[in-house]
């Protein structure tokens, strides 16, 4: 049977079921919470629903959780069998924090010897400032674990805490507990015993670094009440559904994770809102290097994703760090209703005010407008006094505005979501623009001149910072102002876009589909092989439990000379990425044009194909000329393009050389590919970056310092593999 044949067969089978494979994803926004339902066999939508979010309800966020997914499951006529998995969104954590709704922390520190007067020092944190004028507040206690470490001296320690002091969660920080955690999980199974949540800092975080090691514990702990009452109702009224499928709870650093391990740490949860559509753009849109723009009403949420991962950092709160993986997202106040501000006799910003803040409606989304009125306004005590308002239809008060949406559609950028009422969006900008002497399409321009503005530099510097601006990148819009803002942009940088399919509901698909992912972070000084070994396992098995498919999980393992740290990062899905594609697969001609395409080749037939087989994965390379000094001189560079069985870029090197091997015989070429590409500095030797290309999969060890840990990593990687399946090795010089 032939490739195709054999899609077209599974298409058949598909078809023919009597029951779907759905995911569900509910996605919890600021002002909705949107439930979208995904057929695994096809990746099509199959129904959708909105409520509004409950924040004040007394379930909290989880009300509207629980109110979107029946009311999708009602309209999209769907059985309880047929869910394989349920995933969420939550902005309960993130509100929680910027609006100090969490619980007092006792915090029972712990140490002895000569360290221990700092110890006791760095672990009382006093109160945190989580906004401005909110408050995290802690009280403290703290044992010697020589002199003062027996149950009756704890028991003492942690009452003092919960009826002296009215802590209603405990952390348990000892100095160097994650060397050793049993004194710190001692501690918090007595607190629990007592009837009193807790956790062990050592169980958030196994880096160095007592303070900040404490202080993310303390921040986890503060929300554990509130997040274990909703876990808990969330899980009831899907059990009560009848749906047996896993219940997962999307996570900052763009993962999901089981409603068991978030019971647990909480604190990954806190910017789940942004990471949903970060997740969308990887599996939905299927980007592998490209900046994903989430446009909302109010703001704007910037990500770059590089090699099919999105960049990564340590979290803040109140300006101190955390130990917490979050997605590197650049907020901006414009979207697609921001309101311009007038001044001079012109628009002199747009922004960060938005209309709905403001208590306006879009102009675009208005209808049976006849008159106009434009005026200058303060929305909000504080805001200056000159934002646009429009008196409509001759009421005395202002109803609307004019918005990044209602210029879109003047200049003719939206097809989709964004699309408004023609005729009352021109009656406003063509009123407004006489008001100030100019046309209406100039101060369409003009405001999306000034939104660009907010957005491009963001973009710019991204790219630069994480090393993409030699390669071709997808910009993207998702949310549903996307087309308000991204086309225009985008066109002023000169680079391709598009607009994510179901851009209006984009994060709840990325819920749904959200990759399974756990982060094993420690501080080691010399990392040996075994390390670095151990740590992969220990990683690729956390995410295996929580329900990924052993055959879909990839490790990425990474060294940190400078600060010591090391890094496992584990992500799968549930299940191999099985989707029927609605025809045949791409030809290897359409696979070579992708390729070169993005490589920004001209001649198709200057790329060689390099790899095939049931991997599904093809490696092209071509010659591209390069002008250097200033254009007087050509060098030639090689990039390199991996494209999957769907024509979708899974990698790109701008310059880099290929060799061919099989498992049994990639250790001794890799050692001698990094010995002929390593690089000498002030910091020493500096190994290449390489790519090990499998079957079905890139093993990415970028992130590793040293010669042997490259080879120790790559060598479990291809283990199982027989000793002539073919491989391939993508090198490029560091730098």
């Amino acid at each position: 049977m032939t490739e195709n044949q054999t899609t077209n067969h599974e298409q058949q089978t598909t078809s023919s079921s009597a029951l779907r494979r759905i995911k569900i994803g509910i996605d919890v926004g600021g002002t909705f919470t949107h439930a979208v339902a995904v057929d695994l066999a096809t990746m099509e939508l199959v129904g959708k629903a909105v409520v509004p979010t409950t924040h004040s309800a007394k379930e909290g966020v989880a009300g509207g959780v629980v109110q979107s997914m029946q009311k999708l499951i009602e309209k999209a006529a769907i059985k309880a069998e047929e869910v394989i998995l349920i995933a969420h969104s939550t902005t309960q954590a993130t509100n929680a924090l910027i609006e100090g709704d969490v619980a007092r922390v006792g915090v029972l520190g712990m140490a002895t010897g000569a360290g221990a007067i700092r110890a006791k020092r760095e672990v009382n944190l006093g109160k945190l400032e989580l906004s401005p004028g909110k408050f995290l507040r802690t009280a403290f206690r703290f044992l010697d674990t020589e002199k003062d470490f027996t149950e009756e001296r704890i028991r003492k320690a942690l009452k003092e805490l919960i009826e002296e002091e009215r802590c209603q969660v405990i952390v348990t920080s000892e100095s160097f507990g994650v060397d050793d955690p049993r004194r710190e999980e001692r501690v918090a199974a007595m607190a629990v015993e007592m009837g009193v949540p807790a956790c062990a800092s050592s169980a958030l975080s196994q880096l160095y670094g007592l303070r900040v090691r404490t202080r993310t514990a303390v921040v986890n702990a503060s929300m554990l009440p509130k997040m274990l009452e909703t876990a808990n109702m969330t899980e009831k009224a899907v059990r009560e559904s009848g749906i047996k499928a896993p219940l997962m709870v999307m996570r900052s650093d763009g993962g999901i994770m089981d409603i068991a391990e978030m019971r647990k740490r909480p604190i990954l949860t806190m910017l789940s809102g942004p990471a949903a559509g970060v997740a969308a753009a990887l599996m939905y849109e299927r980007i592998s290097d490209g900046c994903m723009v989430e446009v909302g009403g109010t703001t704007s949420d910037i990500c770059v994703i590089k090699n099919g991962r999105p960049i990564v950092t340590h979290g803040e709160i109140g300006g101190f760090r955390l130990y917490v993986k979050t997605l590197d997202v650049r907020t901006v106040g414009i979207a697609g209703g921001s309101v311009p501000r007038v001044k001079g006799g012109k628009v002199i910003e747009v922004g960060p005010r938005s209309a709905h803040i403001a208590g306006l409606g879009y102009e675009a989304f208005t209808s049976n407008i006849e008159t106009v009125e434009p005026m200058v306004f303060k929305p909000v005590d504080g805001d200056p006094d000159d934002y646009l308002a429009l008196k409509i239809n001759g009421a005395g008060k202002p109803s609307i505005t004019l918005t990044p949406t209602g210029a879109a559609n003047i200049l003719g950028l939206v097809e989709g979501y964004a699309r408004g009422d023609e005729k009352s969006t021109y009656a406003c900008f063509n009123r407004v623009a006489k008001w100030l002497n100019t046309t209406t399409e100039d101060l369409a321009e003009r405001i999306q001149d000034l939104c660009s503005k907010k957005i491009i530099p963001i973009v710019k510097a991204m790219r630069e910072e994480h090393k993409l601006k030699d390669r071709a990148i997808t910009f993207v819009g998702g949310g549903g102002g996307a087309e308000a803002i991204v086309p225009y942009a985008a066109r002023k940088m000169g680079i391709e876009y598009r607009i994510a399919k179901n851009n209006e509901v984009i994060s709840a698909i990325g819920v749904a589909l959200g990759i399974i992912q756990d982060t094993v972070e420690r501080t080691i000084m010399n990392p040996s092989e075994s390390d670095l070994v151990s740590m992969r396992k220990e990683a690729f098995e956390s995410v295996q439990r929580m329900g990924a498919d052993a055959d879909s999980i990839e490790v990425i393992v990474e060294v940190d000379r400078q600060t010591k740290r090391v890094s496992a990062t584990a992500r799968g899905t549930p299940e191999l990425r099985t989707r029927s594609l609605g025809g045949k697969l791409p030809s290897e001609e359409e696979l070579q044009a992708v390729a070169a395409k993005t490589a920004g080749i001209e001649l198709v037939a200057s790329m060689e194909r390099l790899t095939r087989g049931k991997q599904w994965m093809q490696v092209f390379t071509g010659e591209k000329p390069r002008r250097i000094l200033l254009g007087l001189m050509t060098t030639v560079w090689t990039p390199v393009v991996v494209v999957d069985r769907e024509g979708i870029v899974r990698l790109q090197v701008p310059d880099a050389r290929v060799d061919t091997t099989t498992a049994g015989t990639m250790e001794d070429l890799l050692t001698k590919v990094i010995s002929e590409f390593t690089t000498y500095g002030d910091a020493g030797e500096v190994p290449p970056d390489v790519y090990v290309v499998k079957p079905g999969q890139i093993v990415d060890l970028t992130g590793l310092v040293e010669p042997g840990q490259m080879v120790s990593v790559a060598r479990v990687e291809v283990a199982q593999l027989p000793p002539d399946e073919p491989i391939t090795l993508i090198s490029t010089r560091r730098g």
